[in-house]
């Protein structure tokens, strides 16, 4: 019996991922152009995503694609009407990146409470400087996104001893978080709190949804953590914020542009944390992203439902 075919898009300049856990299973195709992959389509019914900036899906098409599964957790290159529109099924792979990200984010927001930054320039500079620092215990903050990735940031911010409030699109009760208001709610909560986290993945709703208006509401000397996808924020309204003083600071992982380029002022802010979206990247993440796929691509090859299914119709389509 032939095996199916299957296509991998991997990043130009990026390693393979480890494919000793399915090579056996499908003939793989690894690609990285719109012209080897649009080469490979023809008779393929399953990609594997590596590249979760490509836009060879917008430029080429899904092809006669029966399966996708991607390697990140957001899909939002995916939501294209050729695909949301089709029968293409869809996974991701968690499990693999939601638990480190939500030990960055509490990471980065007891660098900025404990000023830790700052210490480390002392310590280059051999000053000694006593200053105050701000708790962590009963910390407010604000996490939008309830999604795999916001999950496990709320349930470790609460267990640090963080006082945290979510948002999602719906209110509702959720047997893990409690309560979760609507984003009609948003603003309202936006000046109570110390931080607020984006979990957020990128559709037309949440598309700049994090504004200069959104900013103002935010209480002065609040600080902004995001990792979800850059453009849920507007970054120059971000950036007049930080620099006008009325945010505290940011911690920004993810970018309308990546990798940011050198001249964008985001780089020369002392109080904006830069990292090139790799919150979510332990070492071994490529091998455990593979054995995902691999556990799936049986799955798919005995018939049986796949693991970790998303439902882009509930996500929408965005524009390239």
């Amino acid at each position: 019996m032939s095996q199916p075919r299957a296509i991998l898009i991997v990043p130009e300049g990026r390693l393979v991922p480890p494919l000793d856990s399915f090579a056996s299973e499908a003939e793989v195709t690894v690609v990285r152009t719109a012209e080897e992959f649009r080469a490979a389509l023809p008779g393929a019914e399953i990609l594997f995503l590596n590249d979760f900036r490509t836009r060879l899906l917008r430029e080429v098409g899904p092809g006669d694609l029966k399966w996708i599964h991607t390697s990140s957790i957001g899909v939002d290159v995916l939501l294209t009407h050729e695909i949301v529109d089709s029968d293409i099924v869809v996974s991701n792979s968690r499990g693999v990146c939601e638990r480190p990200i939500a030990e960055w984010i509490l990471g980065v927001i007891v660098m900025f409470a404990k000023d830790l930054r700052r210490t480390v320039e002392l310590q280059l500079e051999r000053r000694w400087l006593h200053r105050e620092t701000e708790p962590i215990l009963g910390r407010k903050v604000l996490v939008v996104g309830p999604g795999p990735v916001g999950q496990e940031t709320v349930l470790l911010l609460r267990g640090a001893g963080m006082d945290v409030t979510v948002v999602g699109r719906t209110a509702r009760i959720d047997d893990r978080l409690g309560e979760i208001h609507a984003f009609s709610e948003l603003d309202a909560l936006l000046d109570d709190v110390d931080d607020v986290v984006l979990t957020l993945p990128l559709t037309e709703e949440t598309r700049g949804l994090f504004n200069r208006e959104r900013f103002a509401r935010m209480r002065k000397g609040a600080r902004l953590v995001n990792v979800g996808r850059g453009a849920v924020i507007a970054e120059d309204d971000l950036l007049d914020a930080i620099d006008s003083g009325h945010l505290a600071g940011a911690a920004l992982d993810v970018f309308e542009q990546e990798p940011l380029p050198v001249e964008h002022p985001f780089w020369s802010r002392p109080t904006i944390l830069v990292s090139p979206h790799a919150s979510g990247d332990l070492v071994g993440w490529r091998g455990r992203v593979a054995e995902c796929f691999a556990a799936n691509l049986r799955k798919w090859k005995a018939g049986e439902p796949l693991n970790d299914v998303v439902d882009l119709t509930r996500m929408g389509v965005t524009a390239g």
